[in-house]
């Protein structure tokens, strides 16, 4: 059965998007690390957000074995894998999309174990993967490979090791193309936060599995915990956390009051100012943004 397994994942044509920001040497680290996987990706998309601080030719240096991919404006996540997929969907051979944070790291056999979990049901179309977060090895600690939502907020909290999360994490998630075909893009009017969680919920929602790899850990350099957050962090998230709502919950605003009345108070009693901003900021774009479903690939 192992080595059948194995057979299968290297049939697989996999893309690999990863968007990119300025940080050009966590993009250099994560693309060195593909190109050391035992089932290579056959095609690596790096999808820049519009960088300031280097210039496209020296990105195109970092990551040779990478086909970049330049917005002039960083338009978000969501946005920014929509680029990387809809220009690998160009290839016909192509069976799995690989969405990966460029602050990751894979270790060799990241590729193959994920795309083996794939053999264990056929409704299976999303594939997540643990992490260890944290570059200060002391600190390091083990993240699951989603999350759960606590109903009928809907806020995210941590899933248990050994269960199948609510929702994967974006970070390092692998899709089945036929799945992206069925369901769409990722929602673009989610900027940086929980359109992962909209496109697992929309992909159960049409009989699509979620499951995960347990082999391997994801090295995450960054942190999926938000801690103190900025004006744009939080606009972010709140309009994010409403947009969620409105889509997959029957009183939306009901249940976002709680949690949004929370932070208000938390941020008014520390003084975090840009982030008391950004809330209400949030909150009314959330609520007065156009709804759109999932957009076809083509």
């Amino acid at each position: 059965m192992h080595s059948t397994v194995h057979q299968s994942a290297s049939r697989a044509r996999v893309a690999v998007i990863i968007p990119h920001l300025d940080r050009i040497e966590m993009t250099r680290g994560c693309c060195e690390s593909l190109a050391q996987q035992a089932c290579p990706p056959a095609y690596i998309y790096v999808v820049d957000n519009g960088s300031k601080a280097h210039t496209e030719q020296e990105l195109v240096d970092a990551c040779p074995n990478a086909r970049i991919l330049r917005q002039s404006s960083n338009r978000g996540f969501a946005a920014a894998v929509n680029t990387g997929i809809r220009e690998a969907s160009q290839n016909p051979d192509l069976t799995h999309l690989l969405l990966l944070n460029n602050d990751t790291r894979c270790p060799p056999d990241a590729l193959e174990q994920m795309l083996d979990v794939y053999a264990v049901d056929e409704r299976i179309g999303l594939v997540g993967c643990p992490m260890i977060e944290g570059q200060d090895v002391a600190n390091q600690r083990k993240v699951a490979a989603g999350k759960n939502l606590l109903r009928p907020f809907m806020i995210p909290i941590p899933a248990p090791p050994d269960a199948i999360p609510d929702y994967l994490c974006g970070a390092c998630l692998l899709i089945k193309r036929e799945t992206l075909a069925a369901i769409g893009l990722l929602d673009e009017g989610f900027f940086f936060f929980l359109e992962d969680a909209d496109l697992c919920r929309r992909a159960q929602n049409a009989g699509w599995l979620l499951n995960v790899c347990r082999a391997v850990y994801i090295e995450h350099l960054g942190s999926s915990t938000i801690r103190h957050m900025g004006e744009l962090e939080a606009y972010s998230y709140r309009a994010g956390h409403i947009r969620y709502l409105r889509k997959h919950t029957r009183h939306p605003l009901v249940n976002a009051l709680p949690a949004f009345l929370f932070r208000l108070f938390a941020d008014t009693v520390n003084a975090r100012w840009p982030a008391l901003r950004g809330s209400w900021k949030g909150f009314r774009a959330g609520f007065g943004q156009p709804l759109t479903e999932g957009l076809p690939i083509k």
